[in-house]
């Protein structure tokens, strides 16, 4: 009855931790610009409050156990109150995004999810100590089993069908399931607590000896590769639950599959599968964005999984069978802060791309050939195989890194993502480009004669040809979400005025030092800083004829832009004839299902621009027009519009700012 009512109460602490998570994420989104470092930084906290909650399961140890079991259920109470109480996070918008991230969520859940997270080490120490049995090391599998599940059932059944008020309240009840089994725990230990005879386990001070240097570099690398694989499939994916819960989940099923029995990792069977995952990942990092959504998260999957098997596998077969196991697990918590720190805050101080990515795959490879070299086992030929690849692989990539970086001028890279500036100057296109990640967003002709046509914004598209039929009637005030390069500058004229709200400083920057946009626009030009949405709200006696939503970060309209909440504020800032223009140009997602929803909610006329360009260097680009404006609508010309293909009620995605997601307009 003990063993399974401690199982159940680990698989529950472990299942609410992993559900908390994508949860509170999700909430953040749109104080932070809905990009993807938001759940990179919340990962840092997640991973520091394990860490501070299995130095706190260890030191409980030095007591003796009726003392750590009243202790910690008095706690969890504690901490479960500040959770009902739900206490408001102060405004932090003018603080380091990562920093405000951590206080909101410290705010939020900081007690007691250190206290769920200490729940599997306490439970394994006190089951040793009463039982007088092994390490139950297949405890930390169920518990990366509850883990598994919260994370595939949030994308797949709770965000999709309840709002965030419900899923908090569905939380609520399991974190007070959890403390009924632990009460019941602490009554059962209680009650047994007399007949303990055995002393409390002396725990040892921390202490660097040997092979707990593996053990914190082990954790450290699958954690950084867990990191940067989230960050690379997110450059082309819209940064989403399902994304943040897959990488994680593949990371937790290699430690519940190798922790479940030592004999499920087999070193050198997972050495020849890495060789493929190294160049797979090499191959990914420069044309990843080649692919299309299936096939980027399937060769990503697999990368991971093959690196975290091997970390994971290494760990296990390293695990003391002593006492020593709370520091083991003290060293993975560790080794896990260790890497999500270097993935999230270092990384992007040394590197202008996700070059740690590369790096982690590369002492990976590393250590395989290390621990391959020193296997007395006959493996000349495996070791033939390593050496060879390696060099291979080294090679690849300085031919690749060479070529791919050549047209840099300019790179920058912050909590928002990485940008370059690059002259492209080849036989058919001379341009310079503004990237962000892998998605052009804006360019100017390095030749001032050069017919501007490759580009989502020359006088073909839909936003040109709507600014053109408006600029007829009258001068025109328009706001813009998202500057780029500040290409639509060029659309206004003397009389005419235009503000950008753009998020990410480091994009201002760019397109006022290595653009002529900005400069050589005639209209009365104003630069804000800081999220549309968010601005848009705060300037209340701003009015526009023309709103523009163009803020997609690489391939990515952050989902906080499209919301039914944020459609409201948007016509509240545009007059009664104003009009609303979207760029959804985006090769994995299918937005119209959320305009036409829109559409039909606030009863607006809605229009497609389609450019798809007549030479293959040409860029394609579809806009949206939502208006209620007769006289525009009657001005634009059939033929200029694309037809719009018209959904069934039951599959338009009325997005709000409590329930929206992504993943039934995914292109696959």
């Amino acid at each position: 009855m003990y063993k399974y009512l401690s199982t159940l109460t680990i698989f529950i602490s472990a299942f609410l931790i992993f559900q908390i998570q994508p949860m509170l994420s999700k909430q953040l989104l749109p104080q932070f610009g809905g990009g993807a470092s938001i759940w990179s930084a919340s990962l840092v906290f997640y991973q520091v409050m394990l860490l501070i909650g299995y130095f706190y399961a260890h030191n409980m140890g030095r007591f003796h156990i009726k003392l750590q079991v009243v202790t910690h259920i008095v706690l969890v109470t504690c901490a479960t109150l500040i959770v009902v109480t739900k206490f408001a996070a102060p405004n932090l918008t003018k603080w380091p995004p990562t920093l405000a991230v951590f206080v909101n969520l410290f705010i939020e859940i900081g007690p007691i999810f250190i206290l769920l997270s200490a729940t599997s080490v306490l439970l394994q120490r006190w089951y040793v100590q009463t039982a007088s049995a092994q390490v139950p090391y297949h405890w930390y599998s169920i518990s990366n089993l509850g883990s598994l599940l919260a994370l595939m059932s949030y994308p797949l059944v709770y965000e999709l069908l309840f709002s965030l008020e419900q899923q908090t309240t569905y939380w609520l009840f399991g974190l007070i399931s959890y403390c009924l089994l632990l009460t019941l725990l602490v009554i059962f230990l209680l009650k047994k607590a007399p007949d303990i005879s055995r002393a409390p386990i002396q725990t040892r001070h921390i202490t660097v000896l040997k092979g707990k240097g593996q053990w914190l570099l082990l954790s450290a690398l699958s954690s950084a590769m867990l990191v940067s694989t989230t960050h690379m499939i997110s450059t082309n994916i819209p940064p989403m639950p399902l994304l943040w819960s897959l990488p994680l989940v593949i990371y937790l099923l290699t430690f519940s599959y190798t922790f479940a029995n030592k004999a499920n990792y087999q070193r050198h069977k997972w050495a020849y599968a890495f060789i493929f995952s190294a160049f797979a990942g090499l191959l990914m990092f420069y044309f990843g964005s080649l692919f299309n959504v299936l096939a980027q998260l399937i060769i990503y999957s697999l990368i991971l999984f093959t690196a975290c098997m091997i970390c994971h596998g290494e760990l296990r077969s390293k695990a003391p069978e002593n006492e020593q196991f709370t520091i083991f697990y003290f060293y993975i918590a560790l080794g896990g802060v260790l890497g999500s720190l270097f993935s999230t805050l270092i990384a992007p101080l040394l590197f202008v791309q996700i070059d740690e990515y590369l790096l982690t795959l590369a002492v990976i490879f590393s250590f395989v050939c290390y621990y391959q070299l020193k296997a007395r086992t006959k493996t000349k030929q495996l070791k033939f195989t390593l050496a060879t690849s390696s060099v291979a692989w080294l090679s690849c990539y300085c031919f690749l890194a060479v070529n791919f970086n050549q047209y840099n001028v300019a790179t920058s890279r912050n909590f928002y993502g990485y940008l370059a500036v690059k002259d492209i100057n080849t036989q058919s296109i001379k341009e310079r480009r503004l990237i962000d990640g892998t998605t052009i967003h804006g360019s100017e002709p390095l030749n001032p004669n050069q017919q501007f046509e490759q580009s989502y914004y020359h006088q073909h598209t839909g936003v040109a040809k709507s600014l053109a039929i408006l600029k007829q009637h009258s001068a025109l005030n328009i706001g813009v979400i998202g500057l780029g390069a500040g290409v639509l500058a060029r659309f206004a004229d003397q009389q005419d005025s235009i503000h950008f709200f753009e998020l990410n400083p480091a994009v201002v920057e760019m397109a006022k030092r290595y653009f002529s946009y900005l400069e050589n626009s005639e209209a009365k030009l104003t630069v804000s800083l800081g999220d549309g949405r968010i601005a848009l709200k705060n300037n209340a006696n701003e009015v526009f004829d023309v709103l523009i939503i163009d803020a997609f970060t690489s391939d990515v309209i952050p989902a906080h832009l499209l919301t039914q909440e944020a459609m409201s504020l948007y016509w509240q800032r545009l007059n009664e004839n104003g009009v609303l223009i979207v760029h959804i140009s985006n090769n994995h997602i299918d937005l119209l299902p959320v305009l036409q929803a829109h559409s039909q909610h606030f009863n607006k006329a809605m229009l497609k621009f389609s450019y798809q360009g007549h030479n293959p260097s040409d860029i394609g680009s579809d806009w949206v027009v939502l208006t209620d404006n007769q006289a525009f609508l009657n001005r634009v010309s059939i033929s200029d519009l694309s037809p719009i293909k018209r959904y069934p009620h039951s599959e338009l995605a009325m997005w709000t700012d409590s329930k929206h997601s992504l993943l039934p307009l995914l292109k696959f």
